[in-house]
């Protein structure tokens, strides 16, 4: 997560890092408030749309 925000040059640091359920790790990221929501947009998962072909 922190790679892709750095290579859109959003400067971001891992504020907690804990072990969850079944050995899988979750991270906390701080990035400054000018770049909050493209972030969001940036590690959010891909909708997709209804009206396209399959």
């Amino acid at each position: 997560m922190q790679q892709m925000l750095a290579a859109h040059e959003i400067p971001a640091r891992v504020v907690s890092q804990s072990v969850v359920h079944l050995g899988q790790a979750a991270a906390g990221l701080q990035v400054q408030p000018q770049d909050r929501w493209t972030a969001m947009l940036l590690l959010s998962p891909v909708e997709e749309s209804e009206d396209l072909p399959e």
